[in-house]
């Protein structure tokens, strides 16, 4: 992975150019927009602080568009991040809680006033939990809570670039054709509790700073006292202490209902291959023997009207109750999130 520098100097254009550029942009319809967020993102993912001028030149476009494409796919939220996000060692661990209580939305408020700053993201479920808690360190919890524990690492799924439709028929036939005997474990979802990593303050720093966007550039955070070297080491030794995701969403953030489903599986690698062709991009992660999902899915697809058993249908439904009947899946809940304190899990 290579760490560039954020800046760029854009060679002067004269007036009549920036004219013709501007009225060629207008003629631009939204599907072609989508096109060029799309190849955008998958620059991002590949390589995330990619300088601006070898976006322009790998997609053909002037810099001013590329300019307002990144602009309008940060925006609108066609992507979110790239990020990065802890690795599960034991000097970095997080910890997670699925709480249920008696007030949900009370007990949100007085967590989102709580001054304790241990508390990374909090967020008010509605489904097999109320409340789910992740915090720096152990902390004490009021209410009934349903599973506790250090967090894994996070494995986030390339958004492939399909439809729903196209999607849940590549899943349907992927669940027909599944074989326990054929199963392969892929290891795709890590933990380090066993063990430590270098990290200091510095490094706590450079990593709040970078947390939600790994493009921003270096000088503000220079000036917080990190020498280059510092900095240059840790974005070194990143792929080794943290995750990094790019997120994408073909028809914006917005468009979709968050749901996190906990499963029970002995096959955590083949739902993750199959989870990870919906459109959006889904993030997985365990927490003792549970694996978590938190997945983006459009209203259109899941059907509220009946629990259908039919998977040739285009809903999420029917093909995770084929999943439990065929016991790739022991057990599954899932909840959506409501109101959540904090960017992202």
């Amino acid at each position: 992975m290579r760490w560039l520098l954020e800046f760029e100097i854009m060679p002067e254009l004269d007036a009549q150019t920036f004219l013709k550029k501007d009225v060629k942009d207008m003629r631009t319809t939204l599907e072609q927009r989508k096109k060029q967020y799309r190849a955008i993102y998958e620059l991002l993912f590949g390589t995330p602080r990619i300088y601006k001028k070898d976006i322009w030149a790998l997609l053909e476009l002037n810099d001013r568009t590329v300019a307002k494409r990144l602009k309008e796919a940060f925006e609108d939220q066609y992507i979110i991040g790239p990020d990065i996000r802890k690795r599960s060692y034991s000097n970095l661990r997080e910890y997670m809680y699925f709480v249920n209580c008696e007030n949900p939305e009370i007990a949100y408020l007085e967590y989102r006033e709580d001054k304790n700053k241990n508390i990374i993201y909090h967020s008010q479920m509605s489904g097999f939990c109320d409340l789910l808690i992740i915090a720096k360190e152990k902390i004490d919890v009021e209410g009934d809570i349903i599973l506790e524990g250090p967090r894994s690492d996070y494995y986030t799924s390339y958004a492939p670039n399909h439809s729903w439709v196209r999607a849940l028929e590549i899943m349907r036939k992927m669940i027909e054709e599944f074989d326990p005997r054929d199963y392969i474990l892929r290891k795709y979802i890590q933990t380090h509790f066993d063990e430590s990593v270098e990290w200091d303050e510095k490094y706590e720093l450079l990593y709040k700073y970078f947390k939600y966007d790994l493009r921003k550039p270096f000088a503000p955070v220079m000036r917080k006292g990190v020498s280059g070297s510092k900095l240059y080491k840790f974005l070194e030794k990143l792929p080794e202490t943290c995750t990094t995701a790019t997120s994408y969403y073909p028809d914006t953030l917005l468009a979709y209902d968050h749901y996190l489903y906990m499963f029970e599986t002995d096959y955590e690698d083949f739902l993750i291959d199959l989870f990870s062709e919906l459109p959006p991009t889904t993030s997985f992660f365990k927490v003792s023997n549970k694996l978590f999902m938190s997945a983006h899915i459009a209203k259109t697809y899941v059907d509220i009207s009946d629990l259908t058993t039919d998977i040739s249908r285009h809903y999420i439904s029917p093909l995770i109750v084929e999943l439990l009947r065929k016991k790739i899946v022991k057990k599954k809940k899932h909840a959506i999130a409501m109101y959540f304190k904090g960017r992202s899990l």
